[in-house]
């Protein structure tokens, strides 16, 4: 599966499970760590596991693998490496802290179209 489907289907992911302000960085001319950088915000422990959770399921289906998962146990910062996507799922707290936007900030932002209802059942299936 190409970076921009997976970070597509990221994106719709997070946005249907109510991850917070969702930011795609693609970091791929200042970094040779990896290409794009992902991060959100989840509410809670319980919120940023069943995040974590659900794309570690979804992304059997993609064909995509996990590197490495780092936080998972800790739940208040978690982080999933698919090699050329790195993804940063934190707390409210974590992410104030450390304040990520503020490293990356200058890179490219990668945006997807907000999608109505119709689409997103539409495309659901494709998720």
């Amino acid at each position: 599966m190409k970076e921009e489907s997976i970070l597509k289907n990221l994106f719709y992911l997070l946005d249907e499970k109510k991850a917070e302000n969702i930011l795609i960085f693609d970091v791929s001319k200042v970094s040779s760590i990896t290409d794009y950088l992902v991060i959100c915000t989840g509410t809670s422990d319980v919120h940023i596991s069943s995040l974590v959770d659900n794309i570690m399921k979804e992304s059997k289906t993609w064909r995509s693998k996990i590197y490495h998962i780092e936080g998972y146990k800790l739940s208040r910062w978690v982080s999933i490496d698919f090699g050329d996507i790195l993804l940063h799922i934190m707390g409210k707290d974590e992410r104030e802290l450390y304040d990520l936007e503020s490293i990356w900030g200058d890179c490219d932002n990668v945006t997807f179209p907000v999608r109505t209802i119709k689409e997103y059942l539409k495309t659901k299936s494709n998720l």
